[in-house]
């Protein structure tokens, strides 16, 4: 199966925006909202450290809906992905967080609509060089609200491992890098 790749994350992100308790790592880190995790912080200096991905929704073996992550790096290949996916996709953000506890979670909010991508870049600026936040999301009118500890000295404890480690377990056999992965031939009915 596929490896995360930072770099190529990147480039797909520019070519995207350009058209339209112990240490973490022994525990497993998953996909959370952070409305229900307490005050948290999230990882990084600015936003720039951060990663933007496409993803689609499809079905897994046993029919939970998840995302993918689809990543190629040719667009012409991108593009037949997501027509497979029957045009599921969505850009979303992967937001490395720690919450209060040291329960650290990956954050995915949507940034496809101008309201989701303004109200999480607010919570996002809250909550990067260890501030610390709650975060929610409120309705699809409103979009994320996000408030700013009044004060604290905590300093998160993060896990020792990198980020492509954790996208790699976290997306486990999640990541499409061409039209035969299994979740794609599953959505077009066994064929490839």
């Amino acid at each position: 199966m596929g490896k995360f790749n930072k770099d190529l994350a990147k480039k797909t992100q520019l070519e995207t925006m350009s058209g339209g308790e112990g240490p973490a790592d022994s525990q497993g880190i998953e996909i959370k909202s952070p409305g229900k995790m307490h005050w948290f912080t999230i990882k990084g200096e600015t936003y720039d450290d951060l990663t933007e991905v496409q993803t689609v929704a499809l079905h897994d073996p046993d029919g939970d809906l998840l995302d993918y992550v689809v990543q190629v790096g040719d667009k012409g290949l991108r593009e037949k992905i997501f027509n497979k996916a029957d045009d599921s996709n969505n850009t979303k953000l992967l937001i490395r967080c720690v919450n209060w506890f040291g329960t650290e979670f990956l954050w995915t909010p949507s940034i496809r609509t101008k309201l989701s991508k303004q109200s999480v870049l607010k919570a996002i600026d809250r909550g990067l060089n260890g501030k610390w936040i709650k975060a929610k999301w409120k309705s699809n009118s409103v979009g994320w609200q996000s408030w700013s500890h009044p004060g604290t000295e905590k300093i998160a404890e993060w896990s020792t491992m990198d980020d492509e480690e954790i996208i790699d377990q976290v997306f486990d056999e999640r990541i499409i890098e061409s039209l035969d992965h299994e979740a794609l031939v599953r959505n077009a009915g066994g064929k490839v």
